[in-house]
């Protein structure tokens, strides 16, 4: 049972990141900087990605993804989401967040239906623009939580 967890855990982080790492070649924005903001609050800290914030609309999969230099790292995936409203992250809806403190991979924690549980709220969705909310609590590779709150992200494909 443990090793079957642990598998799903990786298999979850490693689909994260290989639909974060996508990025569409019409991109239009600023590399420096990105083309948006995400922000949430852990541990009582509240936390801006200052790197940049890149986001993507593929085939219905809608990843915003934002850093900052000391490899803190957030991110929102939402499946054939079309329309404001609220989402849960279950198991069958494919929606996922991510919050990762570090490079280590105890540092990550998610909530995409298998582990963790949350919620995110869609305010504002178009063909070249997403925005609005989120909070979950999140699990990393050895079981820990971890809350995070007061999330919010604004991004343009």
């Amino acid at each position: 049972m443990m090793k079957t967890r642990t598998l799903l855990i990786l298999a979850a982080i490693f689909a994260t990141f290989a639909i974060s790492s996508c990025k569409k070649s019409t991109d239009s924005g600023d590399p420096a900087t990105g083309n948006g903001s995400i922000s949430l609050t852990y541990d009582g800290n509240n936390w801006n990605a200052s790197l940049g914030v890149q986001a993507v609309n593929t085939n219905g999969i809608i990843n915003v993804t934002g850093s900052d230099s000391d490899a803190r790292q957030a991110a929102v995936t939402l499946m054939g989401v079309t329309a404001p409203g609220t989402y849960e992250i279950t198991a069958t809806s494919g929606n996922a967040l991510r919050w990762t403190e570090g490079l280590d991979p105890a540092q990550t924690y998610l909530a995409n239906g298998i582990l963790g549980s949350g919620s995110i709220t869609v305010s504002e969705i178009s063909a070249s623009k997403v925005k609005g909310t989120f909070s979950f609590n999140g699990q990393n590779t050895n079981g820990e939580s971890k809350s995070i709150t007061k999330g919010a992200f604004e991004a343009s494909f």
